[in-house]
C-alpha cells in the first residue's frame, strides 16, 4: 500500500509555464494547499478552475533585490513549506536563498548543469559518454574550426534558439564570443533525440519522464510528445544526479546512439514537458521525495493552444493534415481538463501578450517568454 504522503503549503514559482500548472494540480490532487507565483500575468494558470492563489512578484532579472524581499514576504504570508521552481527564476530563487526549503541545489551547482560546456565536464566526470565540446571565447578559436560535423550555440541559451547546426563558414564568422559570453562547438551526435524529466532527492531519483518530442515548433520545445521506456537514460541520469547530490529538476536533451548509448547534450536544472506525461499526485510525489513509477510507455500528451496555432497550419501546408488529426485524437491536452477548460483560452491570451511585447522590443515571441526570468552566466546581486 503507498504511503501517505505529508502535506504542506507550496509555492509554485514560474506560474506562466505550463508545467507550473500542472505541478500545482498535482500538489492540490496530493492534499497540499497551493499557491502559483510569477513576475508576469500567466493568464493560464490564473484561469484555472478550482482556482489558485496566483502571486505577482519583480522581475528577478532586472530587480533582484526586490524579487528576494518579495519573495520573503510571500514566504511568510502564506508560511510555505517548500518553493518548487519550474523554469529558469530557479536561478535567481536560488541566490536569494530563501527561508523555506527549496526543490533546487546549490548554485555553483545550477550554473554547472546550465553551461553548455561545464555540464559536460560534470557528465563526463560521473562516467557518462558525452561529445567533444569546446568553450569558444574568441574567433580566433573558431576560424580554426571543421564546421561541418558540429554545433554551436551560446554557453547559456534555451529552446536552441541561436543554435547554429553545420553552420556555414560566414554564419560562424558572424558570431562574437568573448569570455563574458562564451559559446560552445560541441560534436553532432548522431541517432534518436530523446528528453528526459528526473526529480532528484540528494543524489537519489525518485520520479522520471522519458519522453520523445513527436511534434515541435522548429528546434525549440515540442508540442506533442509521447512516453518511452529505455533504461540507460535513466541510468545515465543517475550517475549525473548522484556525482552532484542533486536536489531538484533535473531534465535532459539526449541522443540514443545507433549502439544503444545515451549521450546527453545539454542539461536543464527545470521543469521540461515530462512532467505533463504523469497523472493524478505522482509529479507532487515525486518532489517531495517519494519514488513513483514513470508514465507507461505510449502515454502522449499534447498542448492544444500550440497544436492548433502552430501544428495545425504545418500540417495543412504540408499535406499531413490526417496523420496530423489522429496524432491530436491520440494524446490528451495537457493544458484542458474536464471541467477545467479555461486555462486553454487562458494560454493563447498569454502567448499573444508575448508576441506583442517582443514585437515592441525586437524579440522572438519564445525569446520574451524568458526575458525577465533567464540567467547567461552574469552575477547576480
Amino acid at each position: 500500500m503507498r504511503r501517505r504522503a505529508v502535506t504542506g503549503t507550496v509555492i509554485v514559482t514560474g506560474a506562466r509555464a505550463p508545467v507550473a500548472l500542472d505541478v500545482a494540480r498535482s500538489f492540490r490532487a496530493l492534499g497540499w494547499e497551493v499557491h502559483l507565483a510569477d513576475s508576469v500575468p500567466a493568464t493560464a494558470a490564473r484561469w484555472a478552475r478550482p482556482a489558485f492563489p496566483l502571486h505577482r512578484l519583480p522581475p528577478p532579472r532586472h530587480a533582484f533585490a526586490a524579487f528576494r524581499d518579495a519573495l520573503a514576504r510571500l514566504i511568510d504570508a502564506t508560511r510555505a513549506t517548500l518553493i518548487v521552481p519550474t523554469c529558469e527564476e530557479v536561478f535567481y530563487l536560488a541566490a536569494a536563498a530563501p527561508p523555506a526549503p527549496l526543490f533546487a541545489p546549490s548554485p555553483d551547482v545550477l550554473r554547472a548543469l546550465h553551461s553548455k560546456a561545464a555540464f559536460v565536464d560534470l557528465a563526463r566526470a560521473a562516467g557518462v559518454d558525452v561529445p567533444a565540446t569546446r568553450r569558444i571565447v574568441d574567433r580566433t578559436a573558431l576560424a580554426g574550426l571543421r564546421l561541418d560535423d558540429l554545433v554551436l550555440k551560446p554557453e547559456f541559451s534555451r529552446f536552441a534558439a541561436a543554435t547554429l547546426v553545420r553552420p556555414s563558414r560566414c554564419a560562424a564568422a558572424r558570431l562574437r564570443p568573448s569570455p563574458t559570453h562564451a559559446w560552445v562547438a560541441q560534436d553532432i551526435v548522431v541517432g534518436e533525440e530523446l528528453c528526459l524529466w528526473t526529480a532528484a532527492h540528494h543524489g537519489r531519483l525518485t520520479g522520471h519522464a522519458l519522453y520523445r518530442p513527436a511534434l515541435r515548433h522548429g528546434r525549440s520545445a515540442a508540442y506533442a510528445f509521447e512516453a518511452v521506456d529505455w533504461p540507460p537514460a535513466i541510468d545515465m541520469a543517475a550517475r549525473i544526479a548522484a556525482s552532484c547530490a542533486m536536489t531538484g529538476h533535473l531534465s535532459f536533451d539526449l541522443i540514443r546512439t545507433p549502439d544503444d548509448r545515451a549521450v546527453p547534450i545539454e542539461c536543464n536544472p527545470r521543469a521540461v514537458s515530462g512532467v505533463h506525461l504523469f497523472a493524478g499526485d505522482l509529479t507532487a510525489r515525486a518532489i517531495v521525495g517519494e519514488a513513483v513509477p514513470p508514465p507507461p510507455p505510449g502515454t502522449r500528451r499534447h498542448l492544444s493552444p500550440a497544436m492548433a496555432l502552430l501544428g495545425m497550419p504545418q500540417a495543412l501546408a504540408t499535406g499531413r493534415a490526417g496523420a496530423f488529426a489522429a496524432a491530436w485524437r491520440a494524446g490528451a491536452d495537457a493544458i484542458g481538463r474536464p471541467g477545467d477548460r479555461r486555462p486553454v483560452a487562458g494560454a493563447i491570451v498569454d502567448a499573444a501578450r508575448f508576441a506583442a511585447t517582443g514585437l515592441t522590443r525586437r524579440r522572438s515571441p519564445t525569446r520574451q517568454t524568458t526575458a525577465d526570468i533567464e540567467w547567461n552566466g552574469e552575477p547576480i546581486r
